[in-house]
């Protein structure tokens, strides 16, 4: 660890104990059978954010006493859930990815479902966890189509094991989320008097959107927008790197940025979060993805503890700690968190 990191890490424990005071602190109890199970492979995800997620997975493993690999994955999240489905030496068994587009991404954003035939089974699932439930909605039974954006949170971390490849589920998703969001500084939500996407419809055709590239294509891109707010945004500048956009929404280039919401430049700039009343963007849980049977329940027991201990305020600080002008490198912020939380 370079010399420079020492002082940053050690004004951050602040805030950390501030954070793990809220929730109390974590637990990671060895399993003396631990160290016969062979190495799990991690999956870094599709992101540089679940880079960070999958070291902590790594990191609360190797303290039950499991040898981890944390491996490069596919850039594209079918690719990595096929790969894990069809397990093999290439394949890996646990990576964290967020929970809608996860979602999206197996129906085509809802407008198919995989398995619109299936009727799942109790064990479909490894997310066993009371505390996984968040409200009492029934989950949607799979259709050949589905209201995504109606999906509470719990609807959609309950329907992805019916909608996986069979040989791959999910252990219990975090409240952590980290999902897109329309962003603009303070001088433009005053100029415009924006507070939400529908105050900023009428203007959409006149303002300049940085986002990541693709984003027109999505669901909750051009599409979505048009058709639950009429906005219908046509002059767009693509950048993928959070802080790249970030910068050009402080000095004007733009005019809204999609942002992530658990980005730092978000809270650090003071940017104004539109608010999203119709769910345009939804829910975005860290879930844990994993080859169903593969893993020791001691093995899913201490990934979950963990989930069960990740919130939204985490997720900023830890991304504070990896970008900027002195990030420091996923996994040293990833033990840095599980040290400060008791792991």
């Amino acid at each position: 660890m370079k010399r420079w990191i020492l002082p940053i890490l050690a004004m951050m424990a602040a805030l950390v104990t501030v954070l793990s005071a809220c929730s109390g602190g974590g637990e990671a109890t060895p399993d003396p059978s631990a160290s016969d199970f062979r190495t799990i492979r991690i999956g870094k995800g599709t992101t540089h954010e679940s880079e960070v997620i999958a070291n902590l997975y790594a990191g609360v493993l190797q303290k039950s006493g499991y040898s981890t690999e944390v491996v490069d994955s596919p850039d594209d999240r079918l690719d990595v859930v096929n790969q894990m489905a069809k397990g093999d030496e290439n394949s890996v068994d646990l990576v964290p990815d967020y929970s809608g587009n996860l979602l999206l991404s197996l129906t085509d954003g809802g407008r198919k479902n995989p398995k619109a035939t299936a009727s799942p089974s109790s064990d479909q699932s490894d997310a066993s966890d009371p505390r996984a439930s968040k409200s009492a909605t029934p989950t949607p039974s799979p259709s050949a189509a589905f209201n995504v954006h109606g999906m509470s949170s719990s609807d959609i971390s309950s329907t992805l094991p019916k909608v996986l490849p069979d040989g791959v589920t999910t252990l219990n998703a975090s409240s952590a989320e980290n999902k897109d969001a329309l962003v603009v500084n303070q001088i433009t939500a005053a100029k415009y008097k924006l507070s939400t996407i529908n105050d900023l419809a009428e203007h959409c055709q006149d303002l300049k959107f940085g986002v990541p590239n693709g984003f027109e294509d999505t669901s909750y891109g051009n599409k979505g927008l048009n058709e639950l707010y009429g906005c219908a945004p046509n002059n767009f500048k693509h950048e993928d790197d959070q802080e790249k956009l970030s910068n050009d929404l402080d000095d004007g280039s733009i005019d809204v940025a999609d942002l992530y919401t658990a980005s730092a430049v978000v809270k650090d700039n003071n940017y104004v979060v539109l608010e999203d009343p119709k769910a345009n963007f939804i829910a975005q849980e860290v879930v844990p993805v994993v080859r169903s049977g593969e893993l020791p329940d001691s093995a899913k027991s201490a990934v979950n503890d963990l989930s069960a201990k990740l919130g939204t305020g985490d997720l900023v600080f830890l991304n504070r700690l990896t970008t900027g002008d002195k990030p420091i490198s996923s996994k040293d912020a990833a033990d840095f968190w599980l040290k400060e939380n008791g792991f």
